[in-house]
């Protein structure tokens, strides 16, 4: 029998190319990659700001301007930002524009801003000052605002006589903050929504609710742009406010149930009644100075708070109170606990409850990833892990057993619902005979056999009430 020959390539040994890289080896740890932030910033050029004035710039408030030649300074905030037309005559050297609508206590003005690369980073509700040379009419000719038709062209890039700059410092946080020709009579949502958007001038002061994550939108003439939703509500309604191309970027230092936002003129969606646009006569005021801001905060906070999937254990609160609380040892029925709660809801008092446990979640849960869960930035989070990625501010979050693993309760005299306690980390290994950990890793048949274990067993609930927290809290179970 012939011997096999050797293949030719056995002459020639096996190389690496020093032009490929080593494949990967493992998967990359999370939280190594970019963040949003550094993602909107990953093309923008930003130097640092020393320009100086090269003259004298007097300064005026808006409502004292006046068209012509003139070296003016002005201080506003900015309360509407959108691109310009794409057929918008440019300067030479320009690859785009923005307009700015700014305001102070006085009037408003409109600041047409040309660039050659986005280094400015503006949203709406920043403090801007801004050194020009030349002031225009509005009123005369075409105009794309005309609630605020002074008229600003600057060019900082190439016109080394004009600027505009951020002023961040928190001693100018209560600077311009007054609305223009505020009235206190202002329309509630759900009156806007349901025929009030046809009145001119309608003024509407919602509170932020949630902040979706921006997405990539493909219009009908076939671009792309950014769109951001921002829940916004009052104590009538809810409603969705989209923010669209450089004003996407507006809500990053949003704070849900906390920023107010005082919208004046804007426009409802047709095929969505409940979606609020801007259009460039509208005006946002971020946190303004009024007193109904304020009052709306309060009420925002008590409802999200209560609508809040996981409320968070009260630790530093019951602890405080649990020093110098009575001794005191009673079995309470569910209606007796209720009618307690309305007559002082004031009080904080503590005891025992004996319910019967009727409906147990563990095992759908788990199939629906949703074992764990918390909120932020007014976006629900789910997962079967201790902790999650926020889509919009990109923090990781650490989440808590879901309540609604816990299903219907009843005693003799009433039920409470799913999702209605707030347990400890101890009530909870208490109730489930394992720690967090344990439950996330048990598998479905072994979650499943527990519900069948604790089903229509009477249990024990230690519990402490506090109208600040809006919520039964358990702080142990009892065998």
């Amino acid at each position: 029998m012939v011997g096999q020959s050797p293949s030719i390539q056995s002459f020639f040994p096996l190389q690496t190319s020093p032009f490929k890289t080593s494949p990967r080896t493992s998967s990359p740890t999370p939280g190594d990659g970019f963040t949003s932030e550094e993602l909107d910033t990953s093309l923008v050029s930003v130097g640092k700001d020393d320009w100086t004035p090269s003259t004298t710039y007097d300064e005026y408030d808006i409502d004292s301007l006046v068209a012509g030649p003139n070296r003016i300074k002005i201080v506003g905030r900015i309360v509407n930002l959108f691109e310009s037309s794409p057929k918008a005559k440019l300067p030479n050297g320009a690859k785009g524009s923005v307009h700015l609508v700014i305001k102070d206590n006085t009037g408003a003005a409109t600041i047409k801003l040309s660039y050659t690369r986005i280094s400015y980073g503006l949203r709406i509700g920043q403090l801007v000052a801004v050194w020009a040379t030349y002031v225009t009419d509005g009123d005369r000719g075409i105009f794309p605002c005309t609630v605020a038709p002074l008229y600003i062209k600057v060019f900082p890039e190439k016109d080394k006589n004009c600027h505009i700059r951020r002023l961040d410092d928190p001693k100018f946080a209560q600077l311009c903050r007054k609305p223009l020709r505020y009235e206190s009579t202002l329309m509630s949502l759900k009156d806007f929504t349901h025929g009030g958007s046809e009145v001119t001038e309608a003024k509407i002061l919602v509170i932020v609710k949630s902040i979706s994550t921006r997405k990539k939108v493909t219009k009908k003439d076939g671009t792309t742009t950014d769109l951001v939703k921002v829940g916004v509500m009052d104590d009538t309604s809810e409603a969705i406010l989209s923010l669209w191309g450089v004003a996407s970027t507006t809500p990053t230092d949003w704070q849900p149930s906390q920023t107010a936002l005082l919208i004046s003129s804007p426009s409802l969606n047709v095929s969505h009644q409940t979606w609020l646009a801007l259009t460039s006569s509208t005006f946002i005021d971020v946190d303004p100075s009024i007193p109904e801001a304020e009052r709306l905060r309060t009420y925002a906070g008590h409802m999200i708070k209560r609508r809040h999937i996981n409320t968070a254990y009260p630790d530093e609160e019951y602890e405080m109170w649990n020093i110098s609380k009575p001794e005191e040892h009673v079995l309470y029925s569910l209606a007796d606990l209720d009618d307690r709660a309305r007559e002082a809801p004031e009080d904080e008092f503590e005891g025992y409850l004996s319910v019967v446990i009727i409906e147990l979640n563990m095992s759908s849960l788990r199939q629906q990833n949703m074992l764990m869960c918390n909120e932020c930035c007014g976006i629900p989070l789910y997962a079967n892990s201790t902790v999650a990625r926020c889509k919009h501010c990109d923090e990781q979050k650490r989440l808590r057993v879901n309540p609604r693993l816990i299903g219907k309760l009843i005693d003799e005299s009433g039920s409470i619902l799913s999702g209605k306690l707030v347990l400890s980390d101890y009530a909870w290994t208490r109730l489930l005979g394992r720690s967090t950990e344990e439950l996330i890793k048990s598998s479905a048949s072994t979650l499943k056999s527990v519900e069948h274990r604790m089903l229509h067993v009477r249990i024990t609930l230690r519990f402490w009430w506090s109208a600040g927290v809006g919520k039964l809290v358990i702080t142990d179970v009892l065998e």
